[in-house]
């Protein structure tokens, strides 16, 4: 990381409204299970906690040579649409015919509430996963790894910060709380259902901006639901 660079500040309209989303939804329900955790259920160490998230990780970032804002591209939302489209196509096609079979007993029940209860559930869950494990999990690790910005971050140690990241998120909110048993062919259906996506997610955030990466974590939803409805 740069010495000589600032911290984000609320001047970055980006920040702005990363923190303007993200603290509420903190405040309302802690959705992660790390985060609950260290929040000892208090509100307003939540909103504490996100705030700090949200501003070290666009530190890091920045030393990564990473932006908040879309970039890249003619039309960021659009592209970040297109990859909610993608993405809710593939977990559709794994989660209605391939693995069908091998959901587990309570997310398949949760996926027969009501539309909006479950919009209501994911839409925010996904906005603050993605400060927690890509703007702050994976740009931390990656500038760890970077030792600070005394090395020049190479692929693989992007790599391996977008994968640690997700795994991590993966495992406490995911398998950690799931009633299947942990065997080669769950871990397998958790890599391709959850651990892929907040891939992508991540590669967004690297080329196009971590904005984009928000728009598409999110945006699958209104994608991803509906389909749910009519076919499981």
């Amino acid at each position: 990381m740069n010495p000589a660079a600032k911290w984000p500040t609320l001047s970055n309209p980006a920040v702005r409204l990363i923190l303007l989303i993200s603290i509420p939804i903190a405040v309302l329900a802690p959705f992660d299970v790390l985060f609950s955790a260290l929040t000892l259920g208090s509100p307003w160490l939540r909103a504490a906690w996100i705030a700090a998230l949200v501003l070290i990780g666009a530190r890091a970032g920045e030393g990564l040579g990473l932006r908040l804002e879309g970039h890249g591209v003619r039309s960021p939302v659009l592209l970040g649409l297109a990859a909610a489209i993608l993405i809710a196509v593939y977990v559709v096609v794994l989660d209605c015919f391939i693995f069908r079979a091998r959901l587990d007993p309570g997310y398949a029940a949760f996926l027969h509430q009501p539309l909006g209860v479950r919009l209501m559930y994911f839409m925010p869950r996904a906005f603050n996963e993605n400060i927690i494990y890509r703007l702050f999990g994976f740009g931390g690790l990656a500038w760890l790894l970077g030792r600070g910005g005394r090395v020049p971050v190479r692929g693989w140690m992007f790599a391996a910060a977008m994968v640690g990241a997700q795994i991590t998120n993966i495992w406490f909110n995911v398998v950690a709380l799931s009633d299947v048993p942990i065997n080669a062919a769950t871990l397998g259906y958790d890599a391709l259902r959850y651990v892929l996506p907040g891939l992508v997610w991540a590669v967004l955030y690297i080329r196009n901006g971590f904005v984009v990466a928000e728009v598409a974590s999110v945006g699958c939803h209104v994608f991803l639901q509906p389909a749910f409805s009519l076919l499981i």
